[in-house]
């Protein structure tokens, strides 16, 4: 007899556990960009659910499977969605909160991403969490996303010493060109040395001139 109704209460409980579903997602109307912003999801569940605050459950969704042409329906699949963590038991509602979104890498891809409305609630797995709530999202965090920093390119530039003979550098201000201290004056310069042969022909003429 005892046993009869361990196996009835059983089946009850797996059958609330299994009718648990979010029945709907409502997030609070920030009059500002620094309100927090509070997104709260509404499941189906009272007090002899075995729901309990601080609970993390796990939210899956139920996706049809059909074949190419869609007419034929091959089955059904429960893909997991995410987790919440219970934050408020009621009489016949539990008030739950986003704790984590489970990562696509090794689960089916969903059309639609986060939990949802119609999505159930699996017991499996669940476990208490009492860590404290993580630093709540502003409106303007929440919205806006981060802005990438732009990386700084420094571009270097080598030059060979072939490169600097060719491409002399000059200066911005140059400055004034200082002749040197041993230097001829330009009218010396361009003046030929006397030669042996100028130095006869004057002698010859000196002579002449005194005889005459």
């Amino acid at each position: 007899m005892m046993l009869l109704i361990a196996l009835m209460l059983g089946l009850s409980n797996s059958s609330h556990a299994a009718d648990m579903s979010v029945v709907d997602v409502r997030r609070n109307i920030t009059l500002s960009e620094t309100d927090t912003v509070y997104k709260d999801f509404y499941i189906n569940a009272g007090p002899g659910s075995g729901l309990k605050k601080n609970l993390v459950v796990t939210a899956v969704r139920k996706i049809n499977i059909r074949d190419a042409s869609g007419a034929n329906a091959v089955g059904e699949i429960l893909v997991p969605v995410g987790q919440l963590k219970i934050i408020a038991i009621y009489d016949r509602v539990a008030v739950a909160r986003e704790f984590t979104l489970l990562s696509r890498d090794e689960l089916p891809m969903l059309e639609q991403i986060g939990i949802m409305t119609g999505d159930r609630i699996d017991l499996g797995g669940s476990f208490i969490d009492n860590s404290k709530p993580k630093a709540k999202r502003k409106v303007a965090e929440a919205e806006t996303p981060a802005a990438t920093p732009e990386a700084l390119v420094t571009v270097t530039t080598v030059t060979t010493p072939a490169q600097a003979t060719q491409n002399p550098v000059v200066s911005a201000n140059p400055s004034p060109a200082v002749p040197a201290a041993n230097t001829a004056p330009a009218a010396l310069a361009l003046t030929p040395a006397p030669t042996a042969e100028r130095l006869d022909n004057s002698v010859v003429s000196d002579n002449t001139t005194r005889n005459e």
